[in-house]
């Protein structure tokens, strides 16, 4: 026993491990385990090896490292608070990315789709028509009586009767179909998946006897008419232009009968040349 105890005294971490060996070694303690991890820049509490413990200060003054523990708390909880922060600032470009992608689709005033994302629209519509063998309803709309009302009454009165007419529409159409506001007074309804003529005229009936409904300005009471052009894929066109333009060439042709009746004298050929007078002053 002397002979073992001399032995670990001479050991390198003897002067590490005396205090403990002093006091005692627990039952089961390998001596020369201790002495050897303190010779190696460990700590011994109690006979029980803590490699490491030197090099933190917490084995030699026994406390535990709550400067460390609260200085990574403080940190976690900055980063929370930044990503917190980020996930803010992430949902709020994303709902104006949305709402940029949104009026880059609609018409400011009505919030119908504009005339770029209807043609879109309807070259898809025709598409799939197409694919399907089915039809494709269009319908050219212009108002009758606008522009009066709207010079006299002013820009505010006008903007309030083409919000309601728009809302007419929309509220009359099926769902799926897509109305759109073409410009000024001018309207397009594009119908996919018809089943037949027969329910492109009458959804063009409806909408029509909804934009006469009274409308209500300073107290005034003011009716407006639609003249309402129609064509139909694949009978009038095999694209977009063509059913544009043959809705468009029918609206306007109904329009000059309605102001000019077959009856009243006017040759054919005189009312042929004032739509197409009238059709390139518009374009």
């Amino acid at each position: 026993m002397a002979q073992q105890r001399s032995k670990l005294l001479s050991h390198p971490g003897a002067s590490v491990a005396l205090p403990t060996l002093r006091r005692g070694i627990l039952p089961g303690a390998n001596p020369e385990g201790v002495v050897a991890a303190a010779a190696e820049g460990g700590a011994v509490h109690k006979g029980v090896v803590h490699m490491g413990a030197v090099r933190s200060g917490a084995a030699r003054t026994g406390a535990a490292p709550t400067d460390a523990v609260d200085s990574v708390q403080s940190e976690l909880k900055a980063l929370r608070s930044i990503n917190a922060s980020l996930r803010r600032e992430l949902a709020a470009l994303q709902l104006r990315e949305a709402e940029a992608l949104r009026l880059a689709d609609r018409d400011g005033l009505t919030g119908l789709y504009n005339r770029r994302r209807m043609c879109e629209l309807l070259h898809s519509a025709i598409a799939d028509a197409a694919r399907q063998l089915q039809h494709v309803g269009l319908l050219f709309i212009d108002l009758n009586g606008f522009k009066a009302v709207n010079d006299f009454y002013g820009h505010a009165a006008g903007d309030r009767i083409l919000t309601t007419v728009a809302a007419r529409m929309s509220a009359t159409v099926r769902t799926g179909d897509i109305v759109c506001r073409y410009g000024g007074d001018e309207f397009v309804v594009v119908l996919p998946s018809l089943p037949d003529e027969g329910c492109l005229a009458r959804i063009a009936e409806g909408i029509a006897e909804r934009i006469a409904l009274p409308y209500w300005i300073s107290g005034q009471e003011q009716h407006l008419s639609a003249s309402v052009g129609m064509s139909l894929y694949p009978r009038d066109g095999g694209d977009a232009e063509a059913l544009l333009h043959r809705a468009d060439e029918n609206m306007y042709e109904g329009k000059i009968d309605a102001a000019n009746p077959p009856g009243n004298g006017a040759p054919e050929s005189d009312r042929r040349q004032r739509f197409h007078r009238r059709r390139n002053d518009t374009l």
